[in-house]
C-alpha cells in the first residue's frame, strides 16, 4: 500500500484538492462551467451531458506538471509553495491553480471541446440536462494512481451529484470518467443504477443524421487506450468517418492494440512520458496522414506534446471534427 513518505509533491496537491474540491486544481463551479454560454441546458432530466472537468483541466495541468516534477521538495521554492497553499483554507485559492493559470494555453480551445460536443449531440435530438454548479470530477486519478481508500469516501459525493440531476444515463465525454461510472463505481454499494455512454457513443448511435465533412486527404485515426481497450469502442468511430465520407488510414498498431499516448505516466515520469508520445507520433505520421483524429482529452495534450517541428500533424479532437459538419 502507498505511504504518504512515497508520495510525490504533486500527486499530494492532486489528491487533496480531488478530495476537499472535487477537482484536481480546485477549479471553481464558474470555471469549470464557463464552457456552457448560450446552450440553455437544464440541470436535471434524463440525459446527463458529464464532462468531470477534464477538458477544463488539461490547460493548467501541464505547466503545473513541468514544474512540480522539476522542483526541488526540498527547496526553498517548493517550500513557498507550500507555505503560500495554506491560503488555501482561509480564501478558497490554490497558488498551484493561479501559477498554472499563468502558464496555461489553450484554455478556450479546451473549454470549446465541451461546447461543441454538447452542441453536436442536442442537433441530433438528445435531451441533455447538466448541473453547472453541481458537477464534480470523475475520481478517476484517485483510481489510476491507486488511492483506493479516498476513492470509496469520494464516490459518495459522486453519486450524491448523479442523483441531484434525476439521470438515467449519463454521458461522458472523456473515456476515463466513462470508465470510472462503467466499471468502478458499480463496484461500491448504494452507487446508483446508470446507463453509462461516451460522446462517441450517442453520435454513433445517430451517424445518419450527420452531413458530409470535405476533407483534401485521409486522416489517421488514434485510439486512446481507455476507449478501444477498456471501453471496446473503435468500430463507432470509423462508422462515423465512413458516415460523413472522410477516408481514414490505419496506423500500424490500432484499436485495441493501439499504441499509448504516453499521457498515464506523465505524472511520475515526464521524460518517458514524452518518448512514449514522441514514439505513438512517428508511428501516426508515418502513414503519410498530415491530421490525426482523437477521442480523450489526454491524447490530445500528450501527443501534441509529442510533435515535432520535422514532423508536422495536426492533431484533432473528434468532437472538433464533426463539429465542422453540424455547425
Amino acid at each position: 500500500m502507498t505511504t504518504n513518505k512515497q508520495i510525490p509533491s504533486v500527486l499530494k496537491l492532486i489528491r487533496s484538492n480531488i478530495i476537499k474540491y472535487g477537482n484536481p486544481l480546485a477549479l471553481n463551479p464558474r470555471q469549470n462551467s464557463s464552457w456552457v454560454k448560450d446552450l440553455d441546458l437544464p440541470t436535471k432530466g434524463e440525459i446527463l451531458f458529464y464532462t468531470g472537468g477534464e477538458y477544463q483541466l488539461l490547460p493548467y495541468l501541464e505547466p503545473l506538471l513541468k514544474t512540480m516534477t522539476y522542483i526541488d521538495p526540498a527547496g526553498r521554492a517548493f517550500s513557498l509553495l507550500m507555505q503560500a497553499r495554506k491560503l488555501v483554507n482561509i480564501f478558497g485559492v490554490a497558488p498551484e491553480k493561479i501559477f498554472a493559470g499563468m502558464l496555461a494555453k489553450d484554455k478556450e480551445r479546451y473549454n470549446a471541446i465541451n461546447y461543441k460536443a454538447a452542441y453536436i449531440l442536442k442537433k441530433l435530438g438528445y435531451d441533455l440536462c447538466y448541473d453547472a454548479q453541481g458537477e464534480i470530477y470523475s475520481g478517476a486519478l484517485l483510481y489510476e494512481l491507486g488511492f483506493w481508500q479516498d476513492l470509496k469516501s469520494y464516490a459518495v459525493r459522486v453519486a450524491q451529484a448523479i442523483r441531484k440531476t434525476q439521470a438515467k444515463t449519463v454521458v461522458c465525454l472523456s473515456p476515463h470518467a466513462a470508465e470510472m461510472f462503467k466499471h468502478v463505481y458499480p463496484q461500491f454499494e448504494e452507487f446508483p443504477e446508470l446507463e453509462v455512454k461516451t460522446f462517441v457513443e450517442l453520435v454513433w448511435e445517430k451517424r445518419d443524421k450527420l452531413s458530409p465533412i470535405p476533407t483534401d486527404s485521409p486522416v489517421v485515426i488514434h485510439d486512446s487506450c481507455r476507449l478501444a481497450r477498456d471501453l471496446g469502442i473503435s468500430k463507432e468511430i470509423r462508422d462515423i468517418l465512413d458516415s460523413v465520407g472522410v477516408s481514414y488510414i490505419e496506423p500500424i498498431r490500432n484499436k485495441e492494440w493501439t499504441t499509448c499516448c504516453g499521457g498515464p505516466g506523465k505524472m511520475l515520469f515526464p521524460e518517458i512520458s514524452k518518448i512514449i508520445a514522441e514514439r505513438r507520433v512517428n508511428e501516426l505520421t508515418d502513414t503519410g496522414a498530415s491530421k490525426a483524429l482523437l477521442a480523450c482529452p489526454y491524447c490530445l495534450s500528450s501527443l501534441e506534446g509529442g510533435l515535432k517541428q520535422d514532423k508536422p500533424m495536426v492533431m484533432e479532437d473528434l468532437v472538433e471534427f464533426i463539429y465542422r459538419g453540424v455547425n
